[in-house]
């Protein structure tokens, strides 16, 4: 936990919940309610009506943004409403970034640019895809970085960059779709 100004700052998480609630008026209310009242923002609701589980539970995923630490507290009032819980998943690395990179990745060493990003722990590549047209023309690589805020996705780009320098690597900043 970190602290400014001697005040504790929990860094928020983001939250994918799947909960079962049954099929009858107020249940997803019942669900949202304690989402409110814990402070959790809500990112997505897929509800659909039409999907059932095996028990003929509506299946309702959430995406929410929460401290960390306050996470039990809403499981616990999620139970209390008589909505079942069934899958939880945090993800830390909640900053994430797309780029290009052209040029000679595979013969400088493409796990090695990897390992230099995810070494400190805060960012990591998640994502490559590569085009390589023949061994001895350039390639692109798109690359997805994600990191744990905006501060070390800032570490993991200059890191990036620095690589690039050394390798003579093209970088395209920030894209988004396929390649």
């Amino acid at each position: 936990m970190k602290r400014i100004r001697g005040i504790r700052v929990q860094k928020n998480v983001r939250t994918s919940l799947r909960l079962e609630l049954k099929d009858k008026p107020g249940q997803l209310l019942a669900a949202i309610e304690p989402i409110s009242r814990i402070g959790a923002n809500v990112i997505t609701i897929s509800h659909q009506r039409d999907t059932k589980s095996q028990n003929g539970a509506l299946i309702v995923d959430i995406i929410i943004s929460l401290p960390e630490a306050r996470l039990p507290e809403l499981i616990d009032a999620l139970r209390k409403n008589e909505v079942a819980v069934v899958r939880i998943g945090t993800e830390y690395l909640t900053c994430t970034k797309t780029f290009i990179l052209i040029g000679h990745i595979l013969h400088t060493d493409l796990t090695d640019t990897v390992n230099r990003i995810d070494k400190a722990n805060v960012a990591e590549v998640t994502e490559l895809q590569l085009i390589m047209p023949k061994v001895s023309e350039r390639s692109t690589a798109k690359l997805t970085i994600k990191a744990v805020g905006e501060a070390e996705m800032g570490n993991a780009i200059t890191i990036l960059k620095e690589v690039s320098r050394e390798k003579h690597l093209l970088i395209i900043d920030e894209i988004a779709g396929d390649l």
